[in-house]
């Protein structure tokens, strides 16, 4: 089970990845052939961004 703390900051990230999302999405500056692009790699960067926070050992308080 993930701690409280963890939970809420893996929250986090997923709001913050939904945000660039909708940006991606709504932007009309954003040609439609390039926005796949923008999914592809921001889902790349989120796989890596909750990897590395899994890595990082959890300190206790």
């Amino acid at each position: 089970m993930i701690p409280g703390r963890m939970t809420t900051t893996l929250n986090s990230i997923d709001r913050m990845f939904l945000k660039i999302r909708e940006l991606i999405d709504t932007d009309d500056s954003i040609p439609l052939e390039l926005r796949a692009s923008l999914h592809t790699t921001l889902d790349r960067h989120l796989r890596l961004a909750k990897e590395g926070f899994f890595k990082t050992p959890v300190r206790s308080q």
